[in-house]
């Protein structure tokens, strides 16, 4: 009984520090091959500034990697970040690695950039401005030529999923 005891414990032992070795080993190379990654924000930038800035700076901050395609897309409260009334009010500011800026600033920063999209739920926008169309991004389905499939196509592409 005390041998069979003692394998077991040793077994388990000997699982768990293997283990710990395996998850604590990274890889930070940048691999050569593109990626196309999504950051999701779901929550209002007025009840919730840190997380927009932060959705707003890492989407800016990927996309600077050349092998990085970035899109932003907003849903539930968070379309509220397409709607310039918002986004412009200078109470937010955002803690950057090029500095304090403003939530508008880090966003204009971030689609001022090649190839980089906001992409606005058009149901939950539809639900919260009606007919009115975003200051910032684009609405799939809308006259500005996006296709109406634009979401389940940029879903099923990516690669990464960061939900704010």
């Amino acid at each position: 009984m005390y041998n069979k005891l003692r394998r077991v414990f040793t077994l388990v032992l000997g699982l768990t520090v293997v283990g710990l070795f395996n998850t604590a080993s990274a890889d930070w190379s940048i691999g050569d091959t593109e990626q196309d990654i999504v950051i999701t924000l779901k929550s209002n930038p007025m009840s919730n500034p840190e997380a927009a800035c932060l959705a707003v700076t890492f989407a800016k901050s990927l996309s600077g990697n050349p092998m990085a395609n970035v899109t932003l897309f907003v849903t539930l409260d968070g379309v509220s970040l397409a709607d310039d009334a918002v986004v412009s009010s200078r109470r937010f500011k955002c803690d950057t690695p090029w500095g304090e800026k403003t939530l508008i600033e880090t966003l204009q920063d971030f689609l001022g950039g090649d190839d980089n999209n906001m992409v606005v739920c058009p149901l939950c926008w539809g639900s919260r401005y009606g007919d009115e169309l975003p200051d910032h991004g684009v609405l799939p389905g809308s006259d500005d030529g996006t296709p109406g499939d634009a979401i389940g196509k940029m879903i099923f592409k990516a690669d990464k999923i960061l939900d704010f």
